[in-house]
């Protein structure tokens, strides 16, 4: 029979297991954020310059911002627009469609590997003339926080901006995986 000492410092032990890791993922996110932040106030203040443009400038962008809720780990950045796209019948009869179109960028910043965030781009279009008629495209993919740098940023705006395809754009950040720093 196990005495009361022996097994309350055996519980004492597995309790100190349990917190330890909690402390490291909070230090782990919270140094994540920090590192973050330089990269999201350089691209706030790209958007914003880009959303005090008048709309006859900025097209096909109606809309562009970012959303932040205090203490979440996503960083949410999105656009609007219209799309008119062709849509082929019985190969000879062509039919446009206006569709509106929202993009996003949403960044997960980990709260478990340090230096990494998780980059999501949705892409949803709605025919302005059938509601059911929609499009729809989702990517992902994990990237370094440290290797943001200011073209990630064109890239993001060029994407928010209908001139890159979401293909492209994560092809991109897998580049940045995948380029070797001396």
């Amino acid at each position: 029979m196990e005495h009361f000492l022996d097994e309350a410092e055996r519980r004492e032990q597995e309790l100190k297991k349990n917190i330890k890791p909690t402390i490291i993922q909070n230090d782990v996110e919270k140094n994540n954020h920090l590192l973050y932040q330089d990269f999201h106030k350089k691209l706030v203040d790209v958007i914003t310059k880009i959303s005090n443009l008048s709309s006859e400038s900025r097209k096909p962008i109606v809309e562009i911002g970012f959303t932040y809720l205090e203490n979440d780990n996503r960083y949410e950045y999105y656009a609007s627009a219209y799309r008119i796209i062709t849509v082929r019948k019985f190969f000879f009869f062509k039919k446009e469609k206006i569709y509106n179109w929202w993009r996003r960028v949403i960044i997960e910043v980990s709260s478990t590997f340090p230096d990494e965030i998780t980059v999501k781009v949705h892409e949803k279009g709605t025919s302005e003339t059938n509601p059911a008629d929609i499009i729809k495209k989702k990517l992902k993919t994990k990237t370094k926080i440290s290797k943001l740098n200011n073209e990630t940023i064109l890239w993001i705006t060029d994407y928010l901006g209908y001139k890159a395809s979401a293909h492209t754009f994560i092809s991109y950040i897998n580049s940045l995986n995948s380029s070797q720093t001396i």
